[in-house]
């Protein structure tokens, strides 16, 4: 019989089933980057499974790596972007003013010359994380009572948002417009609640569960979206 359990010590984000059989030791296997089969012997409770799961976790880390998707963006004419969590297929049309359309998972570059490709995509994908980032800061700004006064977008290699609460400060992160909405969303409401409490301490984190439960989904998918952009 098979046991299907959603989630299992710190990789709550991750399906696992379990498998009793008359083995000696704990067997993990990785089916993909969302499922772990766990063969145990007999009459092994599951506390002893998540400490298992736990010791080895490093190496369920790396296996999983394995399976996500880590293409890279080929910006030109015939490549594509990502761009809030899709793939974006890029078209070049000799123009002589500069435009960009996007529809239907295409995105249309009208310049004077193809070499523009990827000046006028940024800039694109600037204002829209301006447009994207703006939305969600008013939507949860709202819901929590809090405002910020000014909003930077910046391509930083080590932080995926900041703020400064004293003078209401926030800084997100260019390459979050190429993750989902659901990651924006996630780092969005991290920086609103260091408004109210500066360190990542349980107060923080009670917060963090009471205006997105599932929190740690979302910053696992934040950690997968890493390894593509």
């Amino acid at each position: 019989m098979i046991q299907e359990i959603k989630g299992l010590g710190s990789f709550s984000h991750i399906h696992f089933t379990l498998q009793q059989k008359n083995i000696k030791s704990i067997i993990l296997k990785i089916k993909d980057k969302n499922h772990i089969h766990i063969s145990s012997p007999y009459g092994v409770g599951l506390d002893r499974i998540i400490e298992v799961v736990e010791r080895r976790k490093e190496w369920i880390e790396k296996r999983v790596g394995q399976f996500l998707d880590e293409k890279k963006e080929q910006i030109c004419n015939g490549g594509w972007v990502y761009h809030l969590g899709n793939m974006q297929k890029i078209f070049y049309f000799p123009a002589s003013q500069a435009k960009i359309e996007s529809e239907n998972g295409e995105i249309r570059v009208y310049a004077k010359e193809e070499g523009q490709i990827d000046e006028l995509i940024y800039k694109w994908q600037k204002r829209e994380a301006q447009r994207v980032y703006v939305e969600l800061l008013a939507v949860w700004e709202e819901r929590m009572g809090v405002k910020s006064t000014h909003l930077s977008i910046k391509k930083m290699t080590s932080r995926w948002g900041s703020c400064n609460p004293k003078k209401g400060y926030i800084n997100l992160n260019f390459f979050l417009i190429k993750m989902p909405r659901e990651v924006i969303e996630y780092v969005v409401v991290h920086e609103l609640i260091h408004f109210f409490f500066y360190y990542h301490n349980k107060d923080f984190y009670a917060m963090m569960s009471k205006y997105l439960p599932q929190w740690e989904q979302r910053e696992a998918l934040l950690k997968e979206w890493r390894r593509r952009v």
